[in-house]
């Protein structure tokens, strides 16, 4: 039988100041993964999907959005253009922007005559 002793390096309460950096990236990492992975599920992509639509084998694929591997700017060019859209989406009110999808068709009257008609009796939409 063998016994072990675990003795922490130092203790921790008393991080280091490269210690809280590397926390602060750390935290910064996980929450832009947070990020992606919603996007990727608002977007309806499975595993097979984003492996299809990236070239990439789905299991490196969700190791990198695990946070097991490490997100690449050659990662992030490959998702598909609607993750990318979403996900600046959901970033931009993190940064004091509004993002509107462009709409077009019936929709995109429906909204001009709604907002013509808030205008003209002083409403604002709900």
């Amino acid at each position: 039988m063998f016994a072990f002793s675990v003795a922490p390096v130092r203790p921790i309460a008393g991080l280091t100041a490269v210690d809280r950096l590397e926390q602060q990236r750390s935290m910064a990492v996980d929450l832009e993964l947070g990020h992606i992975r919603k996007a990727i599920a608002d977007c309806g992509y499975t595993f097979d999907a984003l492996e299809l639509a990236m070239g990439k084998n789905r299991a490196y694929i969700a190791r990198v959005l695990a946070g097991d591997k490490s997100l690449t700017l050659g990662f992030f060019v490959l998702l598909p253009e609607d993750v990318k859209a979403r996900l600046i989406e959901l970033r931009g009110p993190e940064y004091g922007l509004v993002v509107v999808r462009p709409v077009t068709g019936p929709e995109a009257i429906r909204q001009f005559v709604g907002g013509l008609v808030g205008l003209l009796t002083g409403r604002t939409a709900a």
